[in-house]
C-alpha cells in the first residue's frame, strides 16, 4: 500500500500568516498579474511581444477566522484608516502538510478590504482581499 502524492488537497496544506498559523481559512484563491501590454510596431497590427508592465499578486481569502483573538488583534486587518497609514505588511505561507516544502509564499502582503459575517448560532467570520508585494514556491 502507497499514499497518493500527486496532488494538494486543503486537508493536506497548512497556511500561515506571518510565520504562525494562527487560524482557519477555508479558502483561499491567489492571483497573479502581469500586466501585459501588446507590443507592435507602426504598420504592422500584428502583436510581435507581450510585455509586462506591473506585477500585482493578490488574495481572496473566505470564512477566515483565529483560534485565538481576531485578525484586528493579530494586525492583519486594521481597525480604522490610521492604523492602514502605519504600512504594517505579513507573509502568508502555504506548506505541504506531508513534507513541510513550502508550496508558496506571498511577501509583504497588506490588507486591502474585507468584511465581516455576523449571525445567529455561527461563528463570526472575516473574508478579506489582500495584496502582496512579490512570491516564491512554485509548488502550485
Amino acid at each position: 500500500m502507497r499514499q497518493n502524492l500527486k496532488t494538494y488537497s486543503g486537508n493536506r496544506i497548512v497556511v500561515e500568516l506571518d510565520g504562525q498559523q494562527i487560524g482557519l481559512i477555508q479558502s483561499c484563491r491567489p492571483s497573479d498579474n502581469y500586466g501585459l501590454e501588446d507590443a507592435s510596431g507602426i504598420g504592422d497590427i500584428h502583436v510581435q511581444e507581450h510585455v509586462p508592465t506591473k506585477a500585482v499578486h493578490s488574495l481572496s481569502v473566505s470564512a477566515m477566522t483565529l483560534f485565538k483573538g481576531n485578525l484586528r488583534q493579530a494586525g492583519i486587518a486594521p481597525q480604522n484608516g490610521d492604523d492602514v497609514l502605519q504600512g504594517l505588511v505579513f507573509d502568508v505561507c502555504f506548506y505541504s502538510k506531508d513534507t513541510g516544502e513550502v508550496l508558496r509564499k506571498y511577501i509583504g502582503c497588506s490588507y486591502d478590504s474585507g468584511d465581516l459575517d455576523i449571525s445567529a448560532h455561527r461563528i463570526t467570520m472575516q473574508s478579506g482581499q489582500l495584496k502582496a508585494l512579490d512570491v516564491v514556491g512554485t509548488g502550485f
